[in-house]
């Protein structure tokens, strides 16, 4: 089925464009919604009529649409997630988080433009596309962190300091048992016939 779009349509194109579609989306979605008409011969100056349209608006807010996406750019969008000691997120981080964050940071953008397919599953550094001017795409940076980091670094920390203070424990007590045990292997003199030689008696001067 022809049709010609009368507003933009995700994955699909801009008002104007003339597409082809299944007959069923075209019927039950797109044409119910007035998100297209018919591609009769009349429509196609309608069609042309939009189309330039769209460009006049688009020239207009072009120059904002770059402020927005060096704005988008120079900052980092950080959002926490709960994750296993793997660093593997339980769930993922979507669309919508990306969204609500960017809604969050003052950037208004619609939830259909943020780029995000399949969703995030691990810890880590991402770009994320954000279309915000049908002629300008940002490439935003998304930090996914741990919500429990500095919960498990504190842990982390005190395992650490117990299992260096038992090795230190364990080192002293090993050092301790092989100097005992040198002392008692101490050899005993002997004298030139084998026998233990004896301690020189004291020398002790009777008093008068």
């Amino acid at each position: 089925m022809k049709l010609i779009l009368t507003d933009e349509v995700e994955n699909l194109g801009l008002a104007g464009d003339v597409v082809d579609v299944a007959d069923g989306y075209g019927r039950n979605f797109l044409l119910p919604r007035g998100l297209a008409i018919m591609a009769t011969k009349g429509a196609m100056k309608e069609a042309a009529a939009l189309t330039r349209s769209r460009k006049a608006r688009e020239a207009k807010t072009l120059g904002g649409a770059l402020a927005a996406k060096a704005a988008l750019e120079s900052r980092t969008l950080r959002i926490e997630a709960r994750v296993d000691d793997r660093g593997r997120l339980y769930g993922s981080v979507t669309a919508a988080d990306v969204h609500r964050v960017l809604h969050e940071r003052g950037h208004e953008v619609e939830r259909r433009k943020v780029d995000l397919k399949g969703g995030i599953k691990q810890v880590g550094t991402y770009q994320v596309a954000v279309r915000v001017h049908p002629q300008v795409t940002a490439s935003v940076t998304v930090e996914v962190i741990d919500s429990e980091g500095d919960e498990r670094a504190v842990e982390a920390a005190r395992v650490a300091e117990e299992r260096a203070i038992a090795d230190m424990a364990l080192a002293a007590a090993t050092k301790l048992d092989e100097a005992t045990t040198t002392d008692a292997a101490e050899p005993v003199a002997e004298d030139a016939t084998g026998e233990v030689a004896e301690a020189p008696a004291a020398d002790v001067t009777a008093e008068a």
